[in-house]
């Protein structure tokens, strides 16, 4: 009897896994989709599959996050065009599912308001530098091609934006990102994981796409043009999944 109802509750477990990988993975992967900006320098895309990818890790565990994240945006690549950085993304944002979780389950019991304080001011400080060094070295007036509902895009408009967006972005979502960690002490350990997670996605594209330019696959490519966008990716997903897991979490505590 006692051996029937732990297997049961095996194979309970294990649906209930296999159904979140799925609705993890596909959430990353329309997120990642359904609104993209080409940035021509490095032939890539800025995307709001970060999201996504740390609600799946921050809600479900570094394993599921990690599944989600490298199958759900290696797919997105694939779908969407970019089959070149699919390889790379596999990687990269498997690692970022991977360490959100889990610095997410270390720090929940003890986040630091002031860690996460400086954390974000630190992300906040490397953008403006990058936007600096950019501004000076370049002159990017970055081409973007913004691609609404990708596979099946509807709205395609190509324009010139320059570093002065990804400026303005980095600060609104950093000041909202500031906002949350200073009025909600509790999600300090989510904005923490997110941010480091995220850091760890910067420098991965910036190495994988120097390979990519190394080895004659990319050639002429600008990998540092991409770090500031994708921080801007960091800063906009931590923004909207902190507080959608921070309401989550309260609507199914208040349901037990």
């Amino acid at each position: 009897m006692g051996t029937s109802i732990k297997e049961a509750s095996i194979r309970r477990m294990t649906a209930r896994t296999v159904v979140s990988l799925g609705l993890s993975t596909a959430l990353v992967a329309v997120l990642t989709m359904a609104f993209q900006l080409y940035i021509p320098t490095t032939q890539g895309y800025f995307n709001l599959g970060d999201a996504a990818i740390f609600i799946s890790a921050l809600l479900l565990g570094p394993a599921i996050g990690m599944f989600a994240g490298g199958v759900g945006s290696a797919t997105s690549d694939v779908v969407s065009g970019y089959p070149v950085y699919a390889p790379g993304t596999l990687v990269v944002k498997g690692i970022e599912g991977l360490l959100a979780g889990l610095l997410f389950r270390r720090l929940r019991a003890s986040g630091s308001r002031r860690a996460s304080l400086l954390l974000a001011g630190g992300v906040l400080a490397l953008g403006a530098a990058t936007s600096i060094w950019v501004l000076f070295i370049s002159a990017l007036g970055s081409e973007l091609d913004i691609a609404l509902g990708n596979p099946f895009a509807q709205l395609s408009i190509v324009g010139v934006v320059g570093w002065y967006m990804w400026a303005a972005l980095l600060l609104l979502f950093g000041v909202v990102l500031v906002y949350i960690a200073v009025r909600r002490g509790e999600s300090s350990a989510a904005i923490i994981a997110s941010a480091i997670a995220g850091l760890e996605m910067v420098l991965g594209y910036f190495l994988y796409e120097n390979l990519l330019m190394i080895l004659g696959i990319l050639p002429g490519i600008f990998p540092v043009a991409e770090v500031f966008p994708n921080l801007a990716q960091i800063l906009i997903g931590a923004a909207v999944a902190v507080p959608t897991v921070d309401q989550f979490n309260k609507l199914t505590k208040s349901k037990k």
